[in-house]
């Protein structure tokens, strides 16, 4: 079964979470733009991120990335108005961010295979394989079909972007079932937070079947985080959410794995280049960002 997200706190209507009904969404709604978490102006656009666009999406300059972005991302707030797109955070790649990542893009390029869960519109698939120099090996899967076609858009690279995109629910019974056993490496950003102890725990056993036999399989990436982990209800978007402590995540890939799993976690104050920093409020009072990686013994 899919899981429902609830209604964000807004007067828009319900978005669908079903993919086969996303290309109505987006040709008939509109979110709307005057919430916290909708910025209208990007602050600042990483070096790092004009380098991706210019080099390997081909645009001209940082002018023409701007413009591009704009017109892409309001598209994608209409799909569904996640706080990360509203806010461009999306535009952090955050895989990048992850301590491990050096290592990821290292077995990338020896023919290991990331897939990218809850993966919106790519980008940091697109960030991997601009850093490896190879997409062949790259799964990407969103519930959100009309993400996955923006992705395209904006990295223009509907010819030559090589690897999968596949739509579809981690809940769904036969989600990804060609795949069993033959993931090195998965990704969840701004993922599991989404979700309660429960779910994780399915979540965590659906990642397992999927993920190579043996030592050395990788589960790593980023979520909402605060000292005290647990439920928390964020009140400005209506949901309720999780935010892992260092010792919950522990004790999530100790209860509900099957394998053995060294875990490594941290948790900071989320900065972003493109993010204006006043509009913080929303995520509540000790919302950090928590990076974290599970490697199999």
């Amino acid at each position: 079964m899919s899981v429902q997200l609830p209604a964000l706190n807004t007067p828009w209507s319900e978005p669908s979470r079903k993919a086969k009904d996303s290309a109505v969404t987006v040709a008939e709604k509109e979110a709307p733009r005057e919430v916290e978490w909708y910025q209208p102006v990007m602050k600042k656009l990483p070096s790092s991120t004009v380098e991706v666009f210019v080099n390997y999406a081909g645009l001209a300059d940082e002018d023409e990335t701007v413009q591009h972005i704009y017109a892409v991302r309001d598209k994608a707030w209409d799909v569904l108005p996640y706080p990360c797109i509203g806010l461009f955070r999306f535009l952090d790649f955050s895989i990048h961010l992850s301590p491990i990542y050096p290592t990821v893009v290292d077995r990338l390029r020896t023919g290991e295979t990331l897939l990218d869960l809850g993966c919106c519109l790519g980008q940091d698939l697109r960030k991997a394989a601009y850093d490896s120099g190879i997409s062949t090996n790259l799964i990407g899967a969103d519930i959100e079909a009309p993400f996955l076609e923006l992705g395209y858009e904006l990295f223009r690279d509907r010819s030559h972007f090589q690897g999968e995109l596949r739509a579809g629910s981690i809940f769904d019974e036969d989600f990804l079932s060609d795949k069993h056993g033959k993931v090195n490496m998965i990704y969840l950003g701004s993922f599991l937070h989404l979700f309660n102890t429960e779910q994780q725990a399915t979540i965590v056993a659906k990642l397992e079947k999927l993920l190579c036999p043996g030592p050395g399989a990788l589960v790593f990436g980023r979520n909402l985080g605060a000292e005290q982990g647990g439920e928390f209800h964020m009140e400005s978007i209506g949901w309720d959410l999780y935010r892992h402590s260092s010792d919950t995540m522990q004790d999530l890939w100790v209860s509900a794995g099957s394998r053995q799993w060294k875990v490594e976690s941290s948790l900071s104050r989320y900065e972003s280049a493109a993010w204006d920093d006043s509009r913080r409020t929303w995520q509540g009072d000790g919302t950090k960002q928590m990076m974290f990686s599970a490697v199999s013994l």
